[in-house]
C-alpha cells in the first residue's frame, strides 16, 4: 500500500520529484539562455536594421534621418557591442547546458556591459543636445535637435532595460519545484 501524507492523500514516488525538477530546470535554462540571445543581439539587430532605411531617409533633412543617420555611425560602436554580445552568447550557451556554473556570471557580465555601453551612448547624445557648444565643427554625425535626439535614445534605453530585465530574470530565486512546478 502507497505511504499517505498528512493530508491523506497518496505520495509521490521517488523519482517523480526529482524528474519534475530536472524538467522544470530544463525548461527555466533554456528559456533564460533564448532571453539573453536575443538581448545580447539588439544592438546588432539596430544597425543592421538602421542601414535600410538610412539609405531611403538620410540627407532628407528631418528629425527621422537625422537619427537614422547618428543610429547608422552605431556601425562604430559595434567595435564595443560586439564583444559584449560574445560575452553573453557564450554565456547563453553555457547557460543551455546542465551542469554549467558559467552560464549566469557570463551572462550576467555581458548584460551589466551592455547596461553600461547603451548608458554611455545615451550620456553622449543627450550632452551633445544640452551643450551644443561642445560639439566638434567636424563631426560625422549630424547635429540633432531634442526630437531626433529623443528618437536616437529610446531604443538604446529598451535595449539597457531589457539587460536588466535580463539580470533580474538569469538571478532571481527560483521556487522550489515541489510547491508550484508551474512557477519555474
Amino acid at each position: 500500500m502507497a505511504d499517505r501524507t498528512d493530508k491523506g492523500a497518496p505520495a509521490k514516488p521517488d523519482g517523480t520529484g526529482a524528474v519534475l525538477a530536472k524538467a522544470a530546470d530544463a525548461e527555466r535554462r533554456a528559456r533564460d539562455a533564448a532571453w539573453v540571445r536575443w538581448v545580447a543581439l539588439i544592438p546588432v539587430l539596430l544597425v543592421g536594421l538602421s542601414i535600410p532605411a538610412g539609405v531611403v531617409l538620410a540627407d532628407t533633412g528631418t528629425v527621422v534621418g537625422d537619427a537614422v543617420a547618428t543610429w547608422m555611425l552605431g556601425v562604430f560602436t559595434l567595435v564595443v557591442f560586439v564583444p559584449i554580445a560574445a560575452v553573453s552568447l557564450v554565456g547563453a550557451y553555457e547557460i543551455g547546458r546542465p551542469r554549467s556554473r558559467l552560464g549566469r556570471p557570463l551572462a550576467s557580465i555581458g548584460a551589466v556591459a551592455a547596461v553600461l555601453a547603451h548608458a554611455m551612448v545615451v550620456f553622449s547624445v543627450v550632452m551633445e543636445v544640452v551643450e551644443p557648444e561642445r560639439r566638434d565643427p567636424y563631426s560625422w554625425a549630424p547635429a540633432l535637435t531634442p526630437s531626433a535626439a529623443g528618437v536616437v535614445v529610446i531604443p538604446h534605453i529598451v535595449a539597457a532595460a531589457a539587460n536588466v530585465y535580463v539580470l533580474f530574470r538569469l538571478w532571481r530565486r527560483h521556487r522550489a519545484p515541489d510547491r508550484d512546478a508551474r512557477a519555474i
